[in-house]
This record gives structure tokens, sequence and C-alpha cells, in this order.
């Protein structure tokens, strides 16, 4: 217990001045009912003298002292609306209430929550939007014909009515045509103007020169392959804590791999049209290549896929199933030369003659 030193001197009567280790204190009353000024306050004093009995009070209350509450308010607290939405903002996925007023950011919590899978899904669309044109590169041949167009015979050589005397022999002449034309199929020119149109209006995501050579029934086609520079170097990806799309790039065996589904689907297309123009077409032979550059700093024409496909084995393959194709595995199991190293780099092939 600290020692606690207390000496009182009187001035006048009823008038004491109190001496502490704390300071001075000046009291007024007789004892017993006494008022003590001092630095801590005024304080009153009751006491019955020889009872040893007192009581103490603070009279009066410092200015800087603050009542305390003693009770506390509850903090409002906002609650999620009975109707939102989900909307996205450039990449961030942000909730809106019925009246398009941004919700409160203690509730995106919960908000997340009460969708569900439905977020997830909302999400998954809007990354599948951004991913279309890079899954299209390996989806280029679902559009496929299952059905094989009509070629119509040229006008060369179709009988002209001047050159006959008399509109019976012309009918004759006509008539004569026709049936040949029925017999035969369309000549060399229709043909090769019907696949250049067929294979002309189709939409290619990238630059591709195809140089066409058409020998009785056999359709050759030398295919100048966009390079693998052009494939995409990332994808979006779809993050449900942040709640943001994000760019995610792709190592460079995975782009070699998406290379290779691109280039194999890009030859299937070619043949499915071209066999789609008309059945004159009986086989249809593709040698593909792409320009790399070699040592001396050059570019140079590296066959890296070849395959042929008769008529008999393409009518063989269900064209109304072309989205659950693999073209790769198609391709080879019709013979194609399709061959890459451990990182999925094309070798080298001979090319088709």
């Amino acid at each position: 217990m600290g020692f606690r030193f207390n000496k009182r001197i009187s001035i006048l009567p009823g008038v004491r001045v109190n001496l502490g280790l704390s300071g001075a204190s000046l009291s007024v009353g007789p004892r017993g009912a006494s008022v003590t000024v001092g630095k801590r306050g005024i304080f009153g004093n009751v006491g019955l003298p020889g009872t040893g009995l007192s009581y103490r009070e603070r009279l009066d209350k410092p200015s800087s002292a603050r009542p305390r509450s003693t009770r506390r308010v509850a903090e409002e607290r906002p609650s999620l609306p009975a109707r939102f939405n989900a909307r996205m903002d450039g990449d961030q996925v942000k909730f809106f209430d019925e009246a398009g007023h941004p919700i409160d950011d203690r509730l995106i919590s919960a908000a997340k929550t009460a969708m569900g899978e439905q977020l997830t899904e909302f999400m998954e669309e809007h990354v599948s939007a951004r991913n279309a044109a890079f899954d299209r590169l390996s989806r280029m041949h679902h559009d496929i014909p299952d059905i094989v167009a009509t070629v119509r015979a040229g006008n060369a050589t179709k009988p002209d009515r001047a050159s006959f005397g008399s509109q019976g022999a012309f009918v004759e002449a006509l008539m004569r045509w026709r049936a040949e034309m029925a017999n035969n199929g369309p000549d060399q020119e229709s043909l090769e103007n019907a696949l250049l149109q067929s294979l002309g209006q189709l939409d290619w995501p990238h630059e591709t020169n195809i140089a066409i050579s058409l020998r009785q029934g056999r359709l050759l086609l030398d295919v100048d392959l966009p390079e693998i520079e052009d494939m995409p170097s990332s994808q979006w990806t779809a993050d449900r804590r942040s709640l943001q799309l994000a760019l995610k790039p792709l190592s460079k065996q995975k782009i070699a791999f998406c290379y290779v589904e691109h280039v194999c689907s890009l030859i299937l297309r070619l043949i499915g049209h071209s066999m789609a123009t008309s059945t004159a077409i009986e086989t249809v032979a593709v040698s593909a290549y792409t320009q790399r550059k070699i040592s001396s700093g050059q570019s140079d024409d590296d066959y890296v896929a070849t395959v042929e496909i008769s008529r008999t084995a393409w009518d063989q393959i269900d064209r109304r199933a072309m989205d659950e194709i693999d073209p790769q595995n198609l391709l080879r199991r019709h013979g194609a030369r399709i061959e890459t190293n451990g990182r999925g780099i094309f070798l080298v092939q001979q090319p088709l003659q």
C-alpha cells in the first residue's frame, strides 16, 4: 500500500488548507459537512464524527468530459434487394437493383451467394463470347454442307439457233446436248468456276491462299497456310472470386497445339466444301505448307500436312454431326500425313502430286 501524507492547516474558523503529496486543496465548512476545492475539482464531504462513516461526491463536472451513452446505437445495415441483376462493366461484374442503382459493396458477398450457379453461367457466357474468334479456329469445319450442289454446264458448246436452218434441227441438237450434259456431267470450266465460287465465298479468319488443279475428277489443292504467329497468344478466363474477366497468356506449347487443330479444321473444311460442289469431283487431295524461316533468314515453304480422300470414303462420314468430329482424328483415319514433335511443331512432309 502506498504511503499517503496529509496535513491540515487552519486559516479561519471553518476554513482549512489541506497539504498532500498531490498538491493543496481548500476545505470550507465544519467537520462532518465541508466542501473541498482542489485541482481535481470540487467535492462535498459529509460524515458523522466519531463513527468513521463518511460520504464524498463531486459537485462540479469537468468541461471536457462527455457523458457516456449507456446504450449503443445499432448501425443501420443495408439489406439485399428482393430483385437485382448482374452486368458486365468493362471486365468487372457488378450488381444493380431494379432501378439500375449499384447495390452496396457490403452486399456483394450475399449477392454472389444468392445468384449461385447463375453467376458462374453468366460469366462463362461472356468468356465464351470473347473467346469466340479463338474457338472458331478449331471449328471451321462445322459449316460443311450435308448435301451436294448441282453444277450447270457451261454455254460454250450449247447449240446456237442461228447455226441451224430449221427450228426442228435446232431442237434436236439442243436435246442431244442436254442428254450429253446429263450423262457426262458439267464441263471442266463450269466445274472450276463453281468450285472457286464455293470456296471463295467462305469467310476465313486469316489469309489462306489456294491453288486448284482439277483433272479427270481428281481435285488437287495446294494450300498456303496461315502462320503459327497468326495464332492468339492469350485467352479470356473468369475469376468468380474477384468477379473479373482476365486475359491469360498461353504457353508456346499450347499455341502450337492450337495451330495444329486450326490446320486440321481448315483442311477438313476445304475437303468438305469441295466435295459439296459437285459429284463430278471424285477425289480431293490436299497438300498444305507453311512458310518458315531458315538459317539464312529467308522463308522456305515446308509442306506439313497431306491427305487424299475419295468420294466413296467421304460419303461414309456422317456430315450431319460435323460439330462432334475431331478433324485431326478423322484425317488420320483416312491416311493423312500429319506429324508433330514433342512441342507440337509440325514435321515436314512430301507434297502430293
